[in-house]
């Protein structure tokens, strides 16, 4: 399955542009994989996070080889993208997703 897009996340190696698009990311909703990510981070999600668990994206930080991801409901918690997936996830996305920044 694919995993969340980043676009509308803030680039951190742009000085704090936008990556893709101007639109924030807020207010969109993802889900829980349960899969993926580095051993410890994941483990650590699954003690908080249930599987297909739905969350609201509050700002999605863009990195260079990682990327995370924080929601309104756990405010100052940071989480891998790559255990979320987009809950719309269209084909035009997909295509968009493609596009690599480096």
């Amino acid at each position: 399955m694919k995993t969340m897009s980043l676009i509308g996340g803030i680039d951190l190696y742009a000085f704090n542009k936008r990556f893709k698009s101007e639109v924030s990311p807020a207010g969109r909703s993802v889900f829980f994989l349960s899969e993926n990510g580095r051993g410890i981070e994941l483990e650590h999600a699954k003690t908080l996070l249930a599987e297909n668990q739905i969350l609201t994206v509050k700002e999605i930080y863009v990195g260079r080889s990682s990327s995370t991801v924080e929601f309104e409901e756990f405010p100052g918690r940071k989480f891998n993208t790559v255990m979320f997936a987009d809950l719309d996830d269209s084909e035009e996305e997909e295509e968009d997703d493609l596009w690599l920044p480096f």
